[in-house]
């Protein structure tokens, strides 16, 4: 999710992620915010009603939790010390479900209600008797009871509390227009008169439900990223007792100091450091790193790690809720709590549009008062200002564009798991790809066989297979699927593998040994002294050295062009990986990136605080895949998660490609297609109320034709976000070289 770099919560020195229960929409959010703000000891605070987060700042003392949450409290809200992703998707979906069903009401009783209004709208016409008007009305008013007390019953409770908190945003105002609507409206029937407007206030509830419930089903979506990120981990450990039994347990009733056993395949659940044993591990989970890795007494081995060869035992260093995963997950939190400029200045306009609409009504009551008019007839004036000007197209100027343009996306193989995504791409300078998994497959291929005489090629290389076998060591799986036409190795004899040196192979009066070039001078053999860069094997039969095979990681076929292209477009293109500066480079070689672009040896921490000082001079996107990119596609300004991303990491991802990197120049079109039409409707919005208001506090405007304005500014939205559908000239790969990288949209 992209963040707000800039923002005050960051230039405090300390801050506390907490979880909000409650909230329905971001009106509560912002008094909450407004709340946490104004409590003794907080320095500033930011409210995501997306991931249902809250970001305390403070610089001394750190404020109590319980006043805290007596506070927000009085806002009917729950504040929780910690962030959990059950509870949060749990309240998702209730909330979902609750604006279903308040929808449903108001269509039906609101369609009901609209009926008789519509013969009175015609009276004047002579289509209604005029002993008729009257019954009409009421019915009008009766239709639209079930609306108003039901369905439109969040709107007043928010609208209270964030009048109360000195927040008042557009619940505030959906309040007072449907209470004013309403009140007008029995005060006219009570009189004996027909001309209400129930009609206006059904159409007002209806149209903020069809915008909240479209906002949130693209926006609650947040709330499974942390829950994905932990889930990547397994959540059961083999617990050694003091007596030296072994027993299978849950990772989280352990504690720090208890012994565990992590055998070759499986994967630890918790942080620990080796006290007996030796064994290979694949860190690229967390580290990037595409080789496994030598582990040894005294070596520390974090949780999501897995054991590739060996068996290792381990002392718990940080149990559940201190892992470093679990440092990562609250970091995506703290980044997740931030917000975007959109997001900033659509709740700016809300904050400043219900003062200057309530002083606008006032003026056209005070107006008609003061020309003559009677006091229904004034009030009337001061309702319309209210309805005609009520942000609807606010509202629906995001919400929309991102739920038409969603579809569209998808069909490009470009899942949508951020809205703020579609602003980042604008003015985008820089892409960052990660290496390991994004660019390269992960697994190695054969770069060249070295044989020594009598050796040849295809008898080294089946000699290799034979002596490696069915290892799952990256290097004997690239072997295996290494295209040649020599006979598959010999299953027979028995192996023995020394974790981070190599492996033996006996048959008979046969051996042979595969492995590093020391480990095999260990053993007696004259290896020649060669310069070994990236990943070899050395190979010997019965005391011979027989050669050397080289491996390359396995580039995907569409990361060359995709990365030419991208260069060609005039981006500087930088690779970002935690494997090593050599392997990088070779890489970098073969893509064409230059050398000063290419960033080795980065932790997920290190890689996310790279992309905030580049953003600080660029716009940039970082594309990535694997669990230790988390982090960085969470605080990117555009994060991308390509299609074998691990589920963690296509959440924490602002775009998740189904298919590729291909997909990337697309994806940054349709993204800036997007931002232009949120700022077309965001324009459109606000000079529409810029218009109409002064004509209502004339007095040209009745509030049943305000109503009808309202609705088509709504329309005029929905129109205009439409074109977010349209088909791209040709297919993404085809029109990638059109894409313009540093042209803003807006």
């Amino acid at each position: 999710m992209p963040g707000n770099h800039g923002s005050t919560a960051q230039e405090s020195s300390h801050q506390e992620i907490l979880m909000i229960e409650g909230m329905r929409c971001g009106s509560c959010a912002i008094a909450v915010e407004a709340l946490l703000k104004k409590q003794p000891g907080v320095t500033d605070a930011a409210v995501n009603f997306a991931a249902d987060v809250a970001m305390i700042c403070w610089d001394k003392d750190k404020p109590r939790l319980a006043s805290l949450q007596q506070a927000v409290a009085r806002l009917g809200y729950r504040l929780h010390d910690s962030v959990d992703p059950d509870r949060s998707q749990h309240q998702a979906n209730m909330a979902r479900k609750l604006l279903q069903r308040r929808l449903a009401v108001a269509v039906v009783f609101g369609m009901w209600s609209m009926m008789p209004a519509l013969l009175l709208y015609l009276a004047p016409l002579g289509a209604v008797e005029p002993g008729m008007l009257w019954p009409l009305a009421v019915a009008s008013g009766l239709f639209a009871v079930p609306v108003l007390a039901y369905s439109g019953s969040h709107f007043y409770r928010v609208g209270w509390r964030t009048l109360m908190a000195g927040a008042p945003g557009l619940d505030s105002l959906i309040f007072l227009a449907v209470l004013a609507a309403s009140a007008i409206s029995v005060w006219q029937l009570t009189s004996g008169n027909h001309h209400v407007y129930f009609d206006a206030a059904v159409m007002l509830i209806t149209f903020q439900l069809v915008a909240r419930l479209l906002d949130t089903t693209v926006r609650r979506r947040a709330s499974e990223i942390v829950r994905r990120y932990l889930q990547e981990v397994p959540d059961e450990v083999t617990l050694k007792k003091p007596d030296g039994t072994l027993e299978i347990c849950a990772a989280r009733d352990t504690q720090a100091g208890d012994r565990v056993i992590l055998r070759a395949g499986e994967q630890l659940a918790l942080d620990g450091r080796i006290v007996h044993g030796q064994g290979q591990a694949d860190l690229s989970m967390l580290t990037g790193e595409h080789l496994p890795q030598p582990l040894e007494p005294g070596a520390e081995l974090l949780a999501g790690c897995q054991l590739v060869e060996g068996e290792v035992e381990l002392a718990i260093t940080a149990g559940i809720g201190q892992r470093r995963i679990d440092s990562l997950s609250r970091s995506i939190s703290a980044l997740l709590s931030r917000k975007t400029t959109l997001q900033r200045l659509t709740d700016r306009i809300a904050r400043i549009l219900l003062p200057v609409i309530l002083v606008a009504a006032a003026i056209a009551v005070c107006l008609a008062l003061f020309q003559g008019a009677p006091v229904p007839e004034a009030a009337a004036r001061g309702l319309a200002v209210m309805i005609i000007s009520c942000p609807c197209a606010l509202s629906l100027a995001i919400p929309l564009v991102i739920t038409m343009g969603h579809a569209h996306m998808v069909n490009n193989g470009i899942v949508l798991r951020d809205p703020a995504a579609m602003e980042a791409a604008a003015g985008v300078g820089a892409i960052i790809f990660d290496k390991t998994g994004t660019l390269t497959t992960g697994m190695p291929t054969v770069s060249s066989v070295a044989p020594e005489a009598p050796w040849h090629k295809n008898t080294l290389l089946q000699l290799a297979r034979t002596i490696l076998g069915e290892s799952s060591h990256p290097v004997a799986q690239g072997l295996w699927a290494h295209d040649s036409e020599q006979l598959p190795g010999t299953t027979g004899g028995t192996r023995e593998s020394v974790a981070g040196a190599g492996t033996r192979w006996v048959c008979g009066a046969d051996t042979a040994l595969a492995g590093r070039a020391d480990w095999l001078r260990e053993q007696g053999i004259n290896v020649p002294f060669t310069e070994d860069t990236g990943m070899n094997i050395h190979i010997a039969h019965n005391g011979q050295y027989a050669g050397k095979i080289s491996f390359e990681e396995s580039l995907r076929p569409e990361a060359g062009p995709t990365v030419r292209t991208l260069i060609h477009q005039g981006y500087a293109v930088y690779l970002l990986s935690g494997d090593t500066r050599n392997a990088c480079l070779k890489l970098a070689e073969r893509l064409g990136i230059p050398g000063k672009h290419v960033l080795s040896g980065y932790s997920p921490e290190a890689k996310q605080r790279f992309v905030e000082t580049l953003e600080k001079q660029v716009n940039a996107v970082f594309v990535g895949d694997g669990l230790n990119d988390g982090l960085a596609l969470a605080g990117a300004r555009l994060g991308i998660a390509v299609g074998s991303a691990a589920p963690a990491t296509g959440e924490a991802a602002a775009v998740y490609l189904t298919e590729s990197i291909a997909a990337v120049p697309a994806t940054l079109q349709l993204a800036q297609r997007a931002r232009k039409l949120m700022h077309q409707n965001l324009f459109w919005a606000i000079s529409y109320n810029t218009l109409v208001i002064p004509l209502a506090v004339m007095g040209w405007i009745q509030p049943v034709i305000a109503a009808i304005a309202m609705s088509l500014s709504s329309l005029c939205v929905l129109l205009n976000s439409l074109r977010m559908q349209n088909r791209l000239p040709g297919t993404a790969a085809e029109d990638s070289a059109r894409i313009t990288p540093s042209v803003s949209p807006a």
